[in-house]
């Protein structure tokens, strides 16, 4: 029996990384995902599924419209790169906003949180919150963003103990690199900003 593209290219790499669906039903969500992620290429849906992988935050299997995302956007980048073009819109989360503007907002009106978050390693938490929230968290949400990077962390020391003996396979050594990338991106990112003179 044919092994669908949606099950061989993108469920079974993730399997993984996730342990749990988002709803009550496991078989109804992966039959969900393969009837709704079947019109991708599977060049796309392996893409796709690599950056879920590599961008995990926790074991719980994406929601629905995560996955198509990340399929559209795997997508588009192919066809970006096969028609040599550079115009073809990339899409993002819906109400989300983006990653640039939220560093602008911190850096603008909270800058000394902005630099407690990145020498703390917990910045992608911090501007995650923005981006989500289109505003700066305060009080119990700091503590929060700063719980949210301890839990990461302890999801990847989890990752690796399951591993065997701190044996990591290639799939989840990619998606550790990815988190601390990410941070150490965000990081730059936000320092540069911060560094900038103001017109005050």
């Amino acid at each position: 029996m044919t092994i669908s593209p949606v099950k061989s290219q993108f469920i079974k790499p993730l399997l993984a990384v996730f342990r749990n669906t988002p709803g009550a039903d496991d078989n109804g969500y992966f039959k969900l995902l393969a009837e709704k992620l079947a019109r991708y290429d599977p060049v796309d849906l392996a893409a796709a599924s690599d950056k879920l992988a590599t961008t995990a935050t926790k074991q719980t299997w994406p929601l629905l419209k995560d996955c198509i995302a990340a399929c559209e956007e795997a997508r588009a980048k192919r066809l970006a790169e096969e028609t040599g073009k550079t115009n073809i819109p990339v899409p993002t989360e819906a109400g989300r906003m983006p990653e640039a503007a939220a560093l602008r907002v911190l850096a603008a009106n909270a800058p000394e949180v902005a630099l407690s978050a990145c020498d703390g390693d917990w910045i992608v938490c911090l501007l995650e919150f923005v981006q989500e929230h289109k505003r700066v968290p305060a009080g119990r949400e700091i503590d929060d963003c700063r719980a949210q990077k301890s839990r990461t962390d302890t999801n990847i020391e989890d990752h690796c103990a399951r591993a065997g003996g701190g044996s990591v396979d290639a799939l989840l050594s990619r998606m550790i690199d990815g988190i601390h990338a990410k941070r150490e991106r965000i990081k730059a990112e936000m320092k540069a900003l911060l560094s900038q003179p103001t017109d005050h």
